[in-house]
C-alpha cells in the first residue's frame, strides 16, 4: 500500500475495533519499518477487529507434524500463519531418556532460532494416575520417587509438568518444581479436593486441560473440578471445542471465574492433516473429533483461533474472548504480551465480522 503525501511506500494504515488496554476502541494506526506508529496520513484498510496474536499453551502438533519428532520448524511456520505467536509444545508421557533427547533437539532449534515463538517445552507425566491416563501410554507412568523427581526436574527445557496430586511425594515434587522455577500442573488425576488443597497451600496454581482427565464434581466430594471452580488464583486451561467440553460448562466456568482462565487446543499431529490413515486413530467426518480405542479422545483438533470464532458465534463478548485466547496464558507464564501501541512491533491479526482470521501480520509483514 502506497502512502499519500509523499510518505514512504512501506507505510500502511489500519482502522477498526482495536484491542488496547483491556478493551476495544474504534481507532486506527500505521505501521512503518515493522513498528506501530500513529498520526501518519494514509488511506486505512478497514477491519472489523484488530487484535494481538493468539497463544497456544498446550499443543502436541498438527498438520501431520509432531513436536515429539522435533518438527519445530514446520509447526512454528504453520502456527504463525494461523495467528499464533506463542506456542508451548507438549510432550506426552514418555521415558526420561526420550524426554532428554527431545530436550536436546529443542535446545539446538532454539540456538538456531533465537526469535522462535516457542519459549520452552512441557510434559504430561510421568507421575500421573493410570485411572485417568486418557490417551497417555501407561507403560511410561512412573512412581514419584525422590530419584525420579530429581531426574525429571533436571531436564531444563521443560517448564510445565503435569502430575497427579494424589501420588506419594507430591508435596516434594511441587516444592522442588517451584524452587527450580518450574510450574507443577495438576492433571490426569483422581485426586480429592483435600489432596489438591494441601498442594495449593504450597503454591500449586495450574491445572492441565481442565476439567478433562480430572476427578469430577460431586456434592460430597468436589474433586479437582470443584477445586478449580472454588479456589482463587488458579490458571485453568480449557478446550472450548464443544467436544472435550460442552458450551454449557464453558458458560458455567465463565460465570464463576470470569475471563481469568485460558483456552488451549491440545492439538495432536492428526489435526488438519487431511489424513485418516494414522494407526489406532479414528477421526470423525468433521475432522474435529479424534479418538483411540474405546472412544477415548486422543487429543484436540480445534485450534485456539477457531475456538475464538466459535465463542463469538455463541455470543460470548469479544472483550471476554481476547483475554482467554491471547493474553491470560502469557501473563501467567511471565511472558510479554504483544500490544498494538506506538513504538511496538507490528504484530497483530485482522479479524472479519465473524471473528475469523482475515490476515496475520508479523513485524508489519503479512504472513
Amino acid at each position: 500500500m502506497e502512502a499519500s503525501g509523499g510518505k514512504k511506500k512501506d507505510i500502511q494504515s489500519f482502522k477498526g475495533k482495536i484491542w488496547r488496554d483491556g478493551r476495544f476502541t474504534e481507532s486506527e494506526f500505521q505501521i512503518n519499518e515493522g513498528k506501530i506508529v500513529n498520526n501518519l496520513k494514509t488511506r486505512p484498510y478497514k477491519a472489523a477487529y484488530i487484535i494481538p496474536p493468539y497463544t497456544e499453551p498446550h499443543i502436541h502438533g498438527g498438520w501431520g507434524k509432531d513436536f515429539e519428532k522435533s518438527d519445530f520448524d514446520p509447526l512454528e511456520k504453520k502456527l504463525k500463519c494461523s495467528g499464533v505467536f506463542c506456542a508451548v509444545p507438549t510432550i506426552s508421557c514418555s521415558s526420561v531418556d526420550r524426554l532428554k533427547k527431545i530436550s536436546a533437539s529443542f535446545k539446538k532449534y532454539k540456538a538456531e532460532n533465537p526469535n522462535s515463538i516457542i519459549p520452552f517445552l512441557r510434559v504430561e507425566g510421568p507421575f500421573i494416575s493410570p485411572a485417568k491416563k486418557g490417551a497417555q501410554d501407561e507403560k511410561y507412568i512412573l512412581p514419584a520417587t525422590i530419584q525420579n523427581i530429581e531426574e525429571l526436574l533436571s531436564i531444563d527445557s521443560y517448564k510445565i509438568h503435569t502430575f497427579a496430586p494424589e501420588m506419594t511425594h507430591s508435596d516434594i515434587f511441587v516444592t522442588k518444581a517451584l524452587n527450580a522455577g518450574k510450574i507443577p500442573s495438576a492433571g490426569h488425576s483422581q485426586a480429592t479436593y483435600r489432596d489438591f488443597l494441601k498442594l495449593y497451600d504450597l503454591g500449586l496454581r495450574h491445572m492441565t486441560h481442565y476439567p478433562n482427565a480430572l476427578s469430577t464434581l460431586h456434592h460430597r466430594e468436589i474433586g479437582l473440578t470443584g477445586a478449580g471452580l472454588l479456589l482463587d488464583g488458579l490458571q485453568l486451561e480449557f478446550i472450548a471445542d464443544g467436544i472435550h467440553n460442552s458450551m454449557d460448562f464453558f458458560r458455567l466456568l465463565l460465570k464463576v471465574k470470569g475471563p481469568s482462565f485460558c483456552l488451549t487446543s491440545d492439538m495432536i499431529p492428526q489435526a488438519f492433516s487431511g489424513s485418516r490413515s494414522f494407526p489406532h486413530i479414528k477421526t470423525d467426518s468433521t475432522g474435529h473429533r479424534i479418538t483411540i480405542k474405546n472412544d477415548v479422545l486422543a487429543g484436540g483438533a480445534t485450534s485456539v483461533p477457531e475456538q475464538a470464532a466459535a465463542l463469538f458465534k455463541f455470543r460470548i463478548k469479544p472483550e471476554e474472548i481476547i483475554p482467554l485466547t491471547c493474553t491470560n496464558a502469557l501473563k501467567f507464564l511471565g511472558l510479554p504480551a504483544p500490544e498494538i501501541k506506538q513504538g511496538k512491533d507490528a504484530d497483530f491479526i485482522l479479524l472479519n465480522k465473524s471473528f475469523e482470521v482475515e490476515a496475520v501480520y508479523k513485524k508489519g509483514k503479512r504472513l
